[in-house]
């Protein structure tokens, strides 16, 4: 009997070598895995013990459950006769028992134990089913994910599961507005939430580039909102109409399938700034009271970051009393669609200046006695607040809600960093933490030149992993106002499905671990290990094109090593150890800039044996805040039995020499990058 703790203590001392976001491998890890239930489960289980012997699974399944927790069950399991030859049918002579157990600290709770007798799963709540099922899929040594297997029987170890969830909020936030997917590709979405024990779908349902929410109310938020002219769209020189939005009757759609996976869906409808698509709709809403477009950007998406000069304004006069009318019926048919608690109405990134400059927004400050225009922000958002708040719903929006002063009852989503979510939750305010510091994953995950364009910023699979939602200064008291974590998915860079799979995971599995487990069980490089050898087979086999890069590290350079303005610098690194014997693919040498105040330049990069250049990849490349070109390239070859092995390296520092960085050999295993 092994229990996680053991378990996690015992890979440490397995994988002593970690570099970065990767971890060397050790072969002894295929053979331990082999008996051991626990070593694929994502995220981990708060409680495991793997025990001798296993349970088969053939047939008929036969199964008791009390009858409205049925679905869940079936839904739960529906992988098994989907991909096998067994067959899920209730019964009296069941070998998978459900039964409630209302002594399980929290709603998602369940226990889960694998005998020679068969399966027995106990809940509090339908959730906590559905989830017992998620392990007991990952359990299983064959992979039921695999749509081209079908298995005629299944083992299961023999084990016992006593799991909660850490948060009650784990969530991914998906913006439809810069990208619009179709309904299709929002259930996909969720069914891998569902795999991962994520359950907050947060919806970014309309943005300055897009409103994709139907309203009876006001048909013109998607007549014209949900469409705009998008210059290099889909290639440079192009011009076309872009855009989409979601029936109401959409939308019923996929509430109705998240709640059956256990996952709500919170919407957000930004306000009052991003609304450049609501104030195309209805000028009238804006301060300019002029017509204008919807926004979009130069190209798309491969430098989306540079927003032409559209003119209008992308923020609310919120000095008419229409403008808080319109938002109120607005917020009305949102919560007459949506069940969930919260209601997210943004609030973030509110150009300010075009209140400075309207008459009514200024008249407004006067008759309210507002001192200044973060005060006209707050009193726009505390009736938002009191508006929800009569509906017997919450509201949640950016941290930016904190300016001007926190409406009464707001929840905060802290993206700036975590000071919003830890001023809020000393104020007794609940948190939701999603700093873009760790966990926004628009941002880049490499420093392969073969990673397509994303976002500016550097958070790799180990930095999601490394994060701890509740910050050391709060105290207790305060701690319980952390509710959860969610990481974000923005789609400025994202136009087809295969990049909102790359961007999206393994990094979301790293977050699902994050909300689920226990902070003392977290080890990075059990992590690493049970997705590298069981769930990237999971991934695979559902089809999801994740980004993974195996690199070992080589050497690093300092600025002790540099001379700069074109004086080279030749720099050796020993690879002998790393040059595995029978190599029979090509090497590929990445330069990863990590800190100082100047890049390096990077002038040629051979490989010799035994002092003889053996090949040589000239060209110039950079290694700083940008990397261009820098991956260099050793063809394969056959290396010889005691040779030694040197890579040697031309390169200097641009203008000046303080630059630190790494060299990696690196081996991106991605199903599809361009």
């Amino acid at each position: 009997m092994l229990s996680s703790r053991l378990f996690s203590s015992f890979i440490s001392l397995l994988h002593p070598i970690t570099f970065s976001s990767i971890t060397i491998c050790v072969a002894s890890w295929v053979l331990f895995t082999s008996t051991s239930g626990e070593a694929g489960i994502v995220p981990l289980p708060a409680s495991i013990e793997i025990r001798q012997g296993s349970y088969s699974l053939s047939g008929e399944v036969i199964y008791q459950c009390p009858e409205e927790w049925v679905p869940a069950l079936e839904l739960g399991l529906a992988r098994l006769s989907a991909h096998s030859t067994l067959d899920l049918k209730k019964g009296a002579s069941a070998i998978v028992k459900v039964s409630k157990d209302a002594k399980l600290p929290k709603r998602e709770a369940y226990t889960l134990e694998v005998n020679a007798q068969g399966i027995e799963v106990k809940a509090r709540s339908e959730a906590g089913v559905f989830y017992a099922c998620q392990t007991l899929l990952q359990a299983i040594q064959q992979n039921v994910y695999d749509p081209g297997k079908e298995w005629k029987s299944l083992t299961v170890p023999q084990m016992l599961v006593e799991d909660t969830p850490r948060f009650a909020w784990r969530g991914l936030m998906l913006d439809s507005s810069r990208h619009f997917q179709t309904v299709e590709e929002v259930k996909r979405f969720i069914d891998l939430m569902a795999v991962h024990k994520l359950n907050v779908f947060h919806w970014h349902l309309t943005d300055s580039h897009g409103w994709r929410f139907e309203s009876k109310k006001y048909p013109e938020l998607t007549k014209k909102g949900a469409w705009r002219m998008q210059p290099g769209y889909p290639e440079k020189g192009k011009n076309r109409r872009y855009g989409g939005f979601y029936t109401q009757a959409e939308i019923k759609e996929v509430i109705a399938y998240a709640k059956e996976r256990m996952i709500t869906i919170v919407p957000e409808i930004d306000m009052p700034g991003h609304c450049f698509a609501m104030v195309a709709a209805y000028p009238q809403l804006g301060c300019l009271g002029k017509p204008q477009e919807v926004s979009h950007f130069f190209t798309y998406p491969a430098v989306a970051q540079k927003f032409p000069n559209v003119k209008g304004t992308d923020v609310l006069c919120v000095g008419k009393d229409e403008t808080l009318k319109v938002c109120r019926n607005i917020l009305d048919e949102v919560m007459e669609l949506f069940p969930s608690k919260f209601i997210h109405i943004g609030g973030d990134e509110v150009n300010k200046s075009h209140w400075k400059r309207c008459s009514q927004c200024q008249k407004h400050m006067k008759t309210n006695g507002l001192a200044n225009e973060h005060e006209l922000q707050s009193w726009f958002i505390q009736q938002l607040d009191h508006y929800i708040t009569q509906k017997n719903r919450r509201m949640i929006g950016w941290d930016e809600i904190l300016e001007g002063g926190l409406a009464k009852n707001a929840t905060v989503m802290s993206w700036q960093g975590e000071h919003g979510g830890i001023k809020a939750a000393k104020m007794g305010h609940d948190v939701v933490m999603s700093p873009q510091t760790y966990i926004y994953l628009d941002h880049g995950q490499s420093h392969s030149p073969l990673e397509p364009p994303h976002w500016p910023g550097h958070k790799p699979l180990d930095r999601v992993y490394s994060y701890q939602p509740v910050p050391k200064s709060l105290n207790d008291q305060e701690a319980s106002h952390i509710i959860g974590v969610q990481a974000n998915v923005w789609t400025v860079f994202i136009h087809e499905n295969w990049l909102l799979d790359l961007q999206t995971w393994p990094r979301a599995a790293a977050l699902a671990e994050v909300g689920w487990t226990p902070q003392a069980l977290r080890k990075w490089d059990d992590f690493y290990q049970r997705m590298s050898v069981s769930h990237r087979k999971r991934l695979d086999a559902l089809g999801v094109n994740y980004w993974w890069e195996n690199a070992k590290p080589i050497g690093e350079w300092k600025p002790e090593g540099l001379k700069s303005d074109s004086q080279i610098s030749e720099l050796s690194y020993d690879m002998t150890k790393l040059i595995e014997a029978g190599q029979s693919s090509d090497i590929h040498i990445v330069f990863q800039y990590k800190r100082g105040a100047h890049a390096l330049r990077i002038e040629s990069v051979a490989l010799l044996e035994n002092d003889r250049v053996l090949s040589e990849d000239r060209h110039k490349g950079v290694a700083g805040s940008t990397h261009k070109r820098n991956r260099y390239t050793i063809p394969a070859f056959t290396p010889r039995k005691g040779a030694r092995y040197v890579l040697h390296v031309k390169a200097y520092g641009d203008q000046g020499a303080d630059s630190h960085g790494v060299l990696t050999m690196s081996k991106v295993q991605t199903k599809r990058v361009k």
